[in-house]
């Protein structure tokens, strides 16, 4: 035991403890004096003194001594073993060779001389697996580890564990984010995977494109694409709707890596969602295929609404509704007026002929798909249209248009319509008996379904809450004609005639995805003129008509429904929202609750899609998960509507670049000063080498109080007892 080995602290203060070392001697001395008369000097010597070693080894008890054992400690090393599992990592360098996940897999589990096993033997090694996110691993986990995460941002990884290890050491392909700016205060070894020389892969970086195009107006389509092992190829770029190719062009990158932006352009002739593709075919060698395609949804609408009236006859009718269609500037109206007929006899030579012939095969047969809207006023069709030009009308509405039917007495004639693919498509039918009536005035009223239709809704300022709405209809001019008909199951009456039977005098219903319009009558201008007779102007009239052919050509402004997408591209795996509201002022208060939301994935099946209220008035919040990569199909369905849209989910690998980007890894070893290595006997050197200069090491102290060891209380006891044996001896006891 060496001397400064042995600390003190005193519990009293140090003139208090020399006070008690001398009383202790005065009472030897005393004591010796006494004792020295009766037992002589040597005798009482000696128990005096053994009588002040007592008091002395006990007041030493007082200075609190302490015998202080120290011991140095050597830190093992602690060493950060990041392994890269985005996706890139996930990819061979070359068809059938491994991945390099496999590839660092096996550089640190397996041969003579497993890496891992050696770090083990050497440091402290805590094992990550690095994505989007760190999250700590087990050895026992490594042989099912997948390469699926995001890119990692290695700075904030950084961050996470600063002050936590000596070293970090990074197995990746250089697909990372980092802040070149970032100091850290640990150094990071990084080990390249994959070879970039050997990577071969054509890949689309980046599409620009509208969200919104107009029909009949070119689109264009910027395409970056970048190549890597490929150098002046010729590239062909593949625009596609569906299996339908709408362009192609060739383009050609003459550096590797290198890109090139193309543009590709078409004409929407259709308006509704379009559902695209850009894809260039699969190129031999290349490690990666699902980044060649990209998909892309794109909402054609009209600029301006394109009608094609046809009407029988130049009646009031026909004069009314064109002034109201004219005075629309988001209308483009073609009308044409029946006024002679293929077998009138004409005394004139045709080229002296004034009126042109009815162009009926270019209209129905070559033009109609660029219309929005078909419209028969009173047109009587059997003397102008064969069965092929009902049958393109029939398809034309089934793909989407629109068409109405205005009444007359030469509609119906003599029950024709019901015979053909018309009459198929429209919400009546008619009977066998009386078809058209004239002469005695009828007024209209509202059916339930009218009371909340936009059509009839027209607008706040004209018809108030449903009661003011019932009574305005109600108030307006009677009809001096119209047809009798009956309403199929699947149509809905807005407007029926208020005296004796309801005969349907406005219907309505939808044929595939067009929809479909007949107003029974050839009277509808009385509720132009005979309201400006009343002093309340024609307001009503031309809001009718411009709801009618807004709901026949399915403006969104009229649907009660309204989605909103996530303005950012989801991908698989990310959760994706959507915000729907409902226009109030377009439902009534027993349906505003009834809304479905449905999903269907891109191969059509339905999958599961969660509904919530947001807290709002009216909005809901819509979500699903997608599993794969390509367009979703989303609608909402209400009581008294629905609504469809697209929304693009990118693939795990849809737009992946992964080539190695062992530049990356230079930069980042080069700024947090460490290296990049390959070899597994330079990476044991080397960090051996940093963990040497970064060593720490701490010294273990204990200190055991001299008063509570048990031979302190030995040699007290000791002394007690030899001065008790001695004055026993001597006579004193």
């Amino acid at each position: 035991m060496n001397l400064d080995q042995i600390t003190i602290a005193p519990v009293f203060p140090l003139w208090l403890i020399l006070l008690l070392f001398s009383g202790g001697f005065a009472s030897a001395i005393v004591q010796y004096c006494l004792l020295r008369k009766r037992l002589g000097h040597s005798r009482g010597l000696s128990l005096s003194l053994l009588r002040f070693g007592t008091i002395s080894f006990l007041i030493a008890f007082a200075l609190n001594p302490s015998l202080v054992e120290k011991k140095e400690h050597k830190l093992l090393p602690a060493i950060a073993v990041l392994l890269d599992t985005s996706q890139s990592m996930g990819q061979p360098e070359r068809p059938g060779k491994a991945s390099r996940l496999e590839e660092a897999k096996t550089l640190l589990t397996e041969g003579t001389n497993p890496l891992l096993k050696s770090l083990n033997e050497r440091f402290e090694v805590r094992l990550y697996g690095v994505s989007e996110s760190l999250r700590a691993i087990e050895v026992k986990e490594l042989a099912g580890l997948k390469a699926e995460g995001m890119k990692g941002n290695l700075s904030e990884i950084l961050k996470e564990l600063s002050g936590k290890n000596t070293l970090a050491l990074l197995f990746s392909d250089g697909n990372l984010k980092w802040n070149e700016g970032q100091s850290t205060n640990h150094p990071l070894i990084t080990v390249p995977l994959g070879s970039p020389g050997e990577y071969k892969d054509i890949l689309i970086k980046a599409v620009k494109a509208p969200s919104l195009a107009f029909r009949g107006r070119e689109v264009i389509i910027d395409v970056t694409i970048k190549s890597y092992g490929y150098t002046g190829l010729p590239l062909p770029v593949l625009l596609k709707e569906g299996n339908k190719l709408l362009t192609a062009k060739n383009t050609r990158i003459n550096t590797s890596p290198g890109e090139v932006t193309t543009s590709l352009s078409f004409i929407p002739d259709e308006v509704g969602q379009k559902n695209l593709s850009i894809s260039i075919p699969q190129q031999f060698g290349e490690s990666l295929v699902s980044n060649n395609s990209f998909n892309l949804s794109l909402k054609v609408v009209r600029d301006k609404i394109r009608i094609l009236m046809v009407s029988g006859s130049p009646s009031m009718n026909y004069r009314f509704m064109r002034t109201a269609l004219k005075n629309d500037p988001s209308i483009d109206l073609l009308s044409f007026i029946i006024l002679r007929t293929p077998s009138d006899i004409l005394n004139v030579p045709t080229h002296e002929q004034s009126l042109i012939p009815f162009p009926v095969e270019t209209l129905f047969s070559k033009d109609i798909k660029s219309f929005d809207l078909l419209i028969f006023d009173n047109f009587k069709y059997p003397l102008y249209l064969s069965p092929h030009h009902l049958e393109s009308i029939r398809e034309f509405v089934r793909a989407g248009g629109g068409f109405a039917m205005i009444g007359g007495p030469s509609v119906v004639n003599e029950g024709r319509y019901a015979m053909t693919p018309i009459g198929e498509i429209l919400p009546v039918r008619f009977p066998e008996k009386e078809n058209y009536r004239r002469g005695s005035q009828v007024g209209v009223r509202l059916n339930r379904a009218g009371v909340i239709h936009p059509i009839t809704r027209l607008s706040s300022d004209i018809a108030g809450d449903d009661v003011h709405r019932l009574n305005f209809w109600r108030e307006m001019p009677p009809l001096d004609g119209f047809n009798l008909l009956e309403s199929k199951s699947s149509a809905t009456v807005l407007l029926e005639s208020a005296d004796g039977i309801p005969w349907p005098v406005l219907t309505v219903s939808s044929y595939g995805n067009g929809r479909v319009l007949t107003l029974a009558t050839d009277y509808a201008w009385k509720w132009y003129m005979g309201m400006v007779a009343r002093g309340k102007g024609n307001l009503a009239y031309l809001r009718l008509v411009d709801r009618m052919v807004r709901w026949l050509t399915k403006d969104p402004d009229l649907n009660p429904v309204e989605i909103s997408l996530p303005e950012s591209a989801g991908s698989v795996g990310q959760e994706m929202e959507i915000r729907i509201k409902l226009r109030e002022e377009d439902l009534s208060p027993n349906l505003r609750s009834v809304v479905s939301f449905s999903v269907l994935n891109p191969d059509g099946v339905k999958i599961e899609a969660r509904l919530k209220q947001t807290g709002q008035s009216g909005e809901y919040l819509g979500s699903f998960l997608p599993q794969k990569g390509g367009i979703y199909k989303l609608k909402v369905e209400t009581s008294a509507s629905s609504l469809e849209e697209s929304i693009v989910v990118a693939g795990l690998l849809d737009t992946l670049d992964a080539a190695p980007d062992h530049e990356q890894l230079i930069k980042v070893s080069a700024s947090t000063g460490g290296k990049l290595l390959s070899n597994s006997e330079d990476l044991l050197r080397e960090i051996e080498a940093y963990t040497q200069r970064r060593q720490h090491s701490f010294i273990e102290e204990k200190r055991l109080p001299l008063w509570g060891m048990t031979y302190a209380l030995a040699i007290a006891l000791a002394l007690l007892g030899t001065e008790w044996y001695l004055r026993r001896k001597w006579g004193l006891i």
